[in-house]
């Protein structure tokens, strides 16, 4: 699947029904049911769409205590096959990240509720009370402006679009301050 195939099947529209902590929260449910699998271009569009209908996950107050984004590099569980001097990546690691993106924009959204969040200019950029920047503040939102930085990056939207499991951190992340 290409940057724009996996763009145009993201279908923004179904997600405009949830705001964003409890998508998020669905979301973070099912990337937990789905974590021994390997992540696939089809399999992000199917959790992607699934959080907008599907039964959230509880909050956690320990959530609350987190205050930084999480760094890509701090979970990165790299090794080098003696073989090929290649650097193997752990997809184990990369389900980390993305999990530790998700708890933290939970936790900085319900810190944010009532708060920044009633804010009506929120959309040209927020800060939180962690000092984390914000842009996006609903799934379609967020997911359409992680997928443009993706793409933007990239430069040729009709390459295979590759996926791993932090691919789903990355979009989180790229989409929460990507204007």
């Amino acid at each position: 699947m290409t940057y724009k195939e996996f763009y145009n099947n993201i279908n923004l529209r179904i997600l405009k029904n949830r705001d964003l902590e409890t998508y998020l929260l669905a979301l973070l449910k099912l990337v937990e049911q789905e974590r021994e699998q390997i992540l696939t271009a089809e399999l992000l569009l199917k959790l992607l769409h699934d959080s907008s209908t599907s039964e959230s996950k509880k909050f956690n107050i320990e959530w609350l205590k987190i205050k930084d984004a999480p760094d890509e590099n701090t979970f990165i569980d790299s090794k080098t096959n003696s073989s090929t001097d290649k650097t193997i990546i752990s997809d184990i690691s990369e389900f980390d990240y993305s999990m530790a993106v998700l708890k933290f924009q939970i936790a900085e959204l319900h810190k944010m509720n009532g708060k920044q969040l009633d804010n009506e200019s929120k959309y040209e950029g927020i800060d939180s009370e962690t000092g984390n920047r914000w842009y996006n503040f609903d799934p379609g939102s967020i997911l359409e402006c992680g997928m443009r930085c993706f793409m933007d990056y990239n430069k040729d939207d009709d390459e295979e679009f590759e996926v791993s499991w932090r691919t789903l951190g990355d979009l989180l992340e790229m989409g929460r301050i990507y204007e």
